[in-house]
């Protein structure tokens, strides 16, 4: 294998689409301290027969099999449920021949209630009874496995060296599966039962289970990753878990309001950020999203955390920092990576560790680096937090550097990528899948690509970098820096403005613009980066009917040739995507179309199952169906997916920093079927302020019920980021 990957690359990704067959829509996903797991609805991991589900840890699928059956027979479900702390599942048994005695034990007189728990690793208790009028005898029967696989496969790629063997080593209460990949790592899954089973193998245990007529009996099995099982009693590691749970959502802002069903909502919102929280050698992220990319992403942890900014500002503060810890020092072109350079995603899978995909430590997004920047000032206007400027500015300097040096480089003085590596990405931006930038006539655009909403990201960097500059009290780089800003808004909009969509999505190699109906022109809108004429033309574009749906705005127009509602950037809707269009849309007063968006993705959010707001969703048009269409292989829980309501209501709500110590709120809205919200504990510089929303028929009034001595509200017209002209 060459250092760049393989000699023949077509079979690797070019795209961040996963590439699995089937679904998982209908996959029950508990996510908590580093682990993901995937159940089928009746809580089983069987991936010969779902190949998506298991236990994960660290892009490495550590279980494969864990699903039990009375004597081979499988149970009849009877309900399945998600509650805060796991996964509850209650079943029944069909007429079962005793294998031991030879006799029947009729149908439905067995019930058995599994709980399944992540805490420290894997707990999952089985209780069994007999409601039959005679003594049984149960045998129950757990299929067990654990194949390693990397994550990379499970999402449909063919691993190129030969795949080691699984080691296993049984107890009389433990089996122990150990297995060294090609990366010399050794990863082990250590499964313990309690009570020891009556048979135990490598690929089974069994338990004969003498039952008395109304009597119950328990088995507990433990799952330890990379290290002993947790040994912890499952109702002792509930209480701890929720605890836990309790905790952060009692540190963070919260929204209250008189409608119970968005209460439950952005609680459930706030609740997957906090399972996706992670810790790895000491540094702490919010993890991408589950299960394909349940590790750190540049662009992902940043913009989630601009999202929840006004919930939980310490969010923004870890990624910036980890981040800043992986900034790149020097040229690499098998990782896409360049001096200053911010990463794109970190992996520690087998795969990825053994150079056969290039995402150990990946740079392939252009976003990533101005992102960063103008996520630092995001932070500073809700914090001043002077100390993480200090030692974050170094990494500023590296990093506004990189992107001046890449911008003179570009065509027209954009920022403009093209992979380093057959094996990286062939598209860097957020919408990396491979068919994703498209001419009108469906057509792909060709390296080097230059995104609109890259532009404007740079342009609020830039921006974002003056204000730091002026906060360290250097007034002419700060001056310069502003300067710069205001040359890219007017660059960008000679080059990729357009009479009917407001900009091109792209400017392809030859400099052509890919004049393309696309959500990307409502990130300039964010970004502050467009006049208020070719904004107001942007709001219009977007709020068609080939564009949006009801649900939300499709990634691309239906009108294109390509569109796809299945489509992974071609057509389908991304809640995440939508809400910084939203969050455009107010800042530029485009009120009505902000209160239509919002309400249709409150709407979206409500109608998904535990309100838990997928990765993105079908494109088709809500008067279709009932409730959205899911994609096939959506990620959930998934960081700017769930931090996509709060967002929502916190830009309808007109929230935002202005000087110092100062929230000023703008135009205030609420959300349909809202009468009243409270927000409390929003925490802004020295304090916090308590604040209580009510609608009058058209108008919404403000009432402060706390603000913290040091801080200012002020109510405006304007939010405090104007944008251009």
């Amino acid at each position: 294998m060459s250092p760049n990957g393989p000699e023949h690359p077509d079979w690797l990704p070019v795209g961040e689409e996963p590439q699995t067959l089937g679904t998982i829509t209908h996959c029950r996903v508990l996510r908590g301290g580093g682990i993901s797991l995937l159940t089928t609805d009746a809580g089983d991991v069987d991936a010969g027969e779902d190949s998506a589900t298991g236990a994960y840890a660290r892009d490495t699928r550590y279980l494969s099999r864990l699903r039990f059956s009375f004597s081979g027979v499988a149970p009849i479900l009877l309900d399945s449920r998600e509650p805060e702390s796991g996964l509850s599942a209650t079943f029944t048994n069909p007429a079962i021949l005793v294998p031991t005695t030879g006799e029947v034990i009729p149908a439905q007189t067995l019930m058995v209630r599994r709980r399944t728990l992540l805490a420290d690793g894997l707990l999952q208790r089985l209780v069994v009874s007999n409601y039959s009028p005679g003594p049984v005898i149960c045998q129950l029967r757990l299929d067990l496995d654990a194949d390693f696989h990397d994550i990379f496969e499970v999402r449909g790629i063919d691993r190129q060296s030969p795949r080691p063997p699984v080691t296993t080593a049984i107890g009389a209460d433990c089996v122990d599966f150990t297995f060294t990949g090609v990366d010399g790592r050794t990863r082990t899954s250590s499964l313990v039962f309690e009570p020891a089973p009556d048979h135990l193998s490598a690929s089974r245990a069994i338990f004969d289970l003498p039952l008395a007529p109304r009597q119950t009996a328990e088995i507990m099995v433990r799952l330890g990753i990379d290290g002993p099982a947790p040994m912890e009693s499952i109702a002792d590691a509930t209480l701890r878990v929720s605890k836990e749970r309790a905790a952060w959502l009692e540190s963070v802002t919260a929204i209250e309001t008189d409608n119970t069903a968005i209460n439950d909502l952005v609680g459930q919102c706030l609740a997957d950020i906090h399972s996706l929280r992670t810790e790895w050698v000491g540094m702490p992220y919010l993890a991408a999203g589950v299960p394909w990319f349940d590790t750190l992403f540049g662009r992902d942890s940043l913009i989630a955390g601009i999202q929840l900014a006004a919930f939980a500002p310490g969010l923004l503060r870890e990624a910036l920092r980890v981040l800043a810890q992986y900034q790149a020092v020097e040229e690499e072109p098998r990782r896409d990576a360049m001096p200053g350079k911010i990463p794109h995603e970190l992996r520690w899978g087998e795969l990825a560790q053994a150079g056969e995909v290039p995402f150990a430590r990946y740079y392939g997004s252009v976003d990533s680096t101005p992102l960063f920047v103008l996520a630092l000032a995001e932070y500073m206007r809700w914090t001043n937090d002077q100390d993480l400027l200090d030692e974050l500015w170094p990494n500023v300097g590296r990093a506004i550097a990189f992107l001046r040096d890449q911008a003179s480089r570009g065509v027209g003085g954009f920022l403009s990528y093209s992979r380093e590596t057959a094996a990286g990405l062939e598209n860097q931006g957020w919408k990396d899948s491979h068919d994703a930038i498209v001419h009108p006539d469906g057509t792909h655009s060709t390296a080097p690509i230059s995104l609109v909403e890259v532009q404007g990201y740079y342009a609020a960097a830039l921006s974002g970098y003056a204000d730091l500059a002026m906060i360290r009290g250097d007034l002419a780089e700060a001056a310069s820096a502003a300067h710069e800003s205001a040359l890219h808004v007017r660059r960008l909009e000679e080059a990729f403005g357009d009479a009917d969509l407001g900009f091109a999505l792209a400017l392809d190699g030859a400099g052509k613009p890919a004049a393309t109906p696309a959500s990307n022109a409502g990130h300039v809108l964010w970004a502050g980066a467009s006049s208020r004429a070719l904004a107001a033309t942007v709001k219009d574009r977007l709020m068609r009917p080939d564009m949006f749906t009801g649900w939300g705005i499709r990634t691309l127009s239906s009108s294109v040739n390509g569109y796809n509602p299945l489509g992974y950037h071609v057509g389908s809707v991304w809640p995440h995507d939508n809400s910084l269009t939203l969050a455009g849309f107010r800042r530029y007063g485009f009120d009505d179309a902000a209160e239509t968006l919002g309400n249709a993705l409150i709407s979206m959010a409500l109608a998904f199952p535990e309100y838990r707001v997928p990765e993105l969703f079908s494109g088709d048009q809500r008067d279709l169906r009932l409730v959205p269409t899911p994609y096939p292989v959506a990620s959930r829980p998934q960081a700017w997916a769930a931090a996509t309501i709060p967002y929502v209501l916190i830009s309808m709500l007109g929230l935002r920093p202005g000087l110092p110590n100062q929230l000023v709120i703008a135009r205030p809205t609420l959300p349909d079927g809202v009468t009243w919200l409270r927000v409390r504990g929003l925490r802004l510089g020295v304090g916090h302020v308590d604040l209580v929303f009510r609608r009058h028929e058209r108008r919404v009034s403000v009432e402060i019920e706390h603000l913290a001595p040091g801080l200012e509200v002020v109510l405006s017209h304007e939010l405090p980021d104007r944008p251009p002209g």
